[in-house]
């Protein structure tokens, strides 16, 4: 059944549609999905659909056995009584027309909790796909100067930067672990692979299994770094574009150990890339770092095996290479400028993989 074009709808004509309803009253999973898939795709529409939301939840509020035949003579007994109604929605205020509406049939303040939990809650009306209430949750703001440390239900742990915000379940759902985050976190996950794992930001959502992770949200953009483990990163659309497809195709970006991906407000996109420190993964000795005359090609392995990263290069081009240096304290890219200064070759990253141009070594 073709669904009408709810952009021309006022708040009195969501209110009133079945399909709306079905999404706000009953809960419905796949009402839910085309709902919050249409406001992705429709954001300027984003009040009206609050209001219209906020007004069903309210009525819910007061009486959740209420049939749909006086829910639809509640709402137009309230219209008739209201001469403004007469004003086109997109002439008002947001403020006025919930005013008007929800101060007439004396429950506003349902309304008014509601629409604050959707400003505040972080992930927008994502947050809401688990049918948890406000007091379900838990939000924590770290106002201090030190990181902060959470500990959540499955004892996984999480570190709060300052000025950052998380919001998580007391308890979580017995399919998914879900929290939003707004600012910065580093997650120590704990392993759980019938249970993912799912951070959600305003532009990114992160599922993993378990692993450590560090997630930064700006205005601008969203990044995520991998200290540990496998996660999988995707744009917030694409989530619930798949959920509805039920595609086995999966839009997400897989990221490794010293891998991140960052996502643009500008250009909307994901981008893959090596961290700006990688860290040790493999604790080598540091007489292993000290070169006499070893071939370039099993330096780049030792360096693959250390940081966990693919190198990618011509083996032959490079075969006649060697390396006479001591590289113990040296960082991953000082240790790769230092390399190619010394066999004329270059590097650059690209998609999380370091490359390696060589056009060989003269030793003559």
């Amino acid at each position: 059944m073709k669904k009408p074009d709810y952009r021309d709808y006022s708040v009195d004509d969501l209110s009133r549609d079945d399909y709306f309803r079905s999404w706000v009253i009953d809960h419905n999973h796949q009402s839910e999905l085309f709902w919050l898939n249409w406001l992705e795709q429709n954001p300027d529409c984003t009040d009206k659909v609050q209001l219209a939301r906020a007004f069903l939840q309210a009525l819910g509020e007061k009486d959740t056995s209420l049939p749909s035949s006086e829910l639809d003579q509640i709402m137009t007994n309230i219209l008739q009584s209201n001469p403004a109604r007469v004003v086109p929605f997109w002439q008002r205020t947001a403020f006025q027309l919930a005013a008007s509406l929800l101060l007439i049939i004396g429950i506003g303040y349902v309304a008014i909790a509601y629409l604050q939990r959707s400003d505040d809650s972080i992930g927008g009306l994502q947050a809401d796909s688990t049918n948890l209430t406000n007091s379900d949750f838990v939000e924590t703001v770290n106002t201090g100067a030190q990181l902060q440390t959470i500990r959540l239900q499955d004892n996984s742990q999480v570190q709060l930067y300052p000025k950052s915000k998380l919001r998580y379940p007391k308890q979580f759902d017995p399919n998914r672990r879900e929290v939003y985050l707004k600012g910065r976190a580093f997650f120590s996950i704990t392993k759980n692979p019938r249970k993912p794992f799912w951070v959600y930001t305003d532009q990114i959502s992160t599922q993993v299994l378990g692993t450590s992770f560090l997630v930064t949200t700006t205005a601008s953009n969203a990044k995520v770094e991998v200290h540990s483990g496998r996660v999988s990163v995707y744009r917030r659309n694409d989530v619930s574009r798949e959920q509805q497809t039920s595609k086995s195709e999966s839009a997400g970006m897989v990221l490794t150990p010293n891998q991140q991906v960052v996502f643009s407000n500008t250009d909307k996109r994901l981008v893959k890339s090596v961290v700006d420190r990688p860290i040790n993964l493999l604790q080598t000795p540091e007489i292993e770092y000290i070169f006499d005359e070893a071939p370039i090609t099993q330096v780049l392995k030792l360096l693959e095996k250390t940081y966990g990263l693919t190198f990618i290069y011509d083996e032959a081009s490079l075969s006649e290479c060697y390396l006479t240096a001591n590289l113990t304290n040296e960082s991953l890219f000082d240790k790769l400028n230092l390399i190619c200064k010394i066999t004329r070759s270059s590097y650059e990253l690209v998609d999380g993989q370091i490359v390696i141009h060589s056009k060989g070594c003269d030793n003559k």
